[in-house]
């Protein structure tokens, strides 16, 4: 599908704004890195909440009209991050689910959040005295924090600006076959400054201001805008009366882009289906409720039944074909009822009797 006219501006006027991606955080380059890693407390940082946790997980959306040009929107992934339902998630899975063609649907899957972690940590191949975020992948970032509690059971803090040590992580391969291997640096490490903790950056802050920048509305039209669907509206905060509506920055022309859908109507249409089948749920519950509440019919008093009744039908058929009246047939009881019937008919019905006793 070729790009109209104001989407081509827009991959014109991205070629520099993210070529280079955030170009703030720090990633480990081909060979061997050295870092050594911090963890500021809430004591020592604003920013570390009271649980301690000195990391922060990041997830991004890269949202290309080619796969392999530039991107037209880069913005964070609020389920990563905030922990809260992503509009943009749910876009994305509506245009692979339209992708007519494996290219396009090649396409649509790269706009998934990338996911990553950060950590504050001095590069040795920098300013010695310098905290910056370094950004590793969910793997790499497990062997490290694996290496940070092996030495913290012998006793030994690896992050302490003192008396740490600093860690290689040494990368190899490219592509879908990079290699991150990490192991402490046998080398003498040399302490850092004293206060380098209350210098640490803010990670929740730094990814708030790099990638949360009021551009999802824009994001989901050029999402509408490439696959050719209709995306789910994007809402905001929840305002005095409840309603959920989209802030100023998102509402902006600056956000829009021509030729884009976006309606609520699928969200609409998931809440009617979820309530229809809330209520079949309720019928069936009930009606397999009221099953086990009926009486169980005894089939032997059924079949029982269903004898005497075939009986008086037999009786009253050689009634009504009898020019003369029976009276004393009339007076009979039961078992002389049946003896009026053919010698057949008498032995079946008598037959079904002994068997029920």
């Amino acid at each position: 599908m070729a790009l109209n006219p104001e989407l081509k501006k827009m991959v014109s006027a991205a070629k520099n704004k993210y070529s280079g991606g955030s170009g703030k955080t720090v990633k480990p380059k081909d060979g061997r890195n050295t870092y050594r890693i911090l963890a500021p407390t809430s004591a020592q940082a604003s920013w570390v909440p009271a649980s301690g946790q000195y990391w922060a997980d990041l997830g991004v959306h890269w949202i290309k009209a080619d796969k392999n040009g530039k991107p037209l929107v880069v913005v964070g992934d609020c389920d990563t991050v905030y922990q809260q339902p992503s509009p943009l998630n749910t876009a994305i899975e509506m245009a692979i689910a339209s992708a007519h063609d494996e290219d396009s649907k090649e396409l649509y899957n790269e706009w998934k959040a990338k996911k990553s972690v950060l950590l504050c940590a001095v590069d040795f191949s920098g300013n010695l005295d310098e905290v910056v975020p370094l950004e590793l992948t969910g793997t790499t970032f497990g062997k490290v924090a694996d290496l940070i509690n092996v030495y913290d059971d012998a006793g030994k803090d690896i992050t302490d600006p003192l008396t740490g040590v600093n860690i290689i992580i040494t990368k190899t391969g490219k592509g879908l076959n990079t290699k991150y291997d990490v192991m402490v640096d046998p080398a003498p490490a040399k302490p850092l400054s004293a206060d380098i903790l209350t210098r640490t950056p803010d990670l929740h802050g730094f990814i708030a201001q790099n990638f949360f920048r009021g551009e999802e509305q824009k994001a989901l039209n050029c999402i509408a805008q490439i696959a050719g669907i209709a995306v789910p509206a994007l809402t905001g905060p929840s305002g005095p009366a409840g309603v959920r509506t989209p802030t100023a920055a998102l509402a902006s022309s600056a956000a829009s882009v021509a030729g884009a859908s976006v309606d609520n109507s699928a969200a609409i249409a998931a809440e009617a289906a979820r309530k229809a089948a809330a209520e079949q749920a309720a019928a069936a519950q009930a009606a397999a409720a009221a099953q086990q509440a009926a009486p169980v019919e005894d089939p032997l008093a059924a079949k029982r039944a269903e004898i005497l009744r075939r009986q008086q039908e037999a009786e009253a058929e050689l009634a009504a074909l009898s020019a003369e009246p029976a009276p004393a047939a009339a007076a009979a009881t039961p078992a002389a009822g049946i003896s009026s019937l053919p010698v057949s008919e008498q032995d079946a019905i008598l037959a079904e009797l002994d068997n029920l006793v």
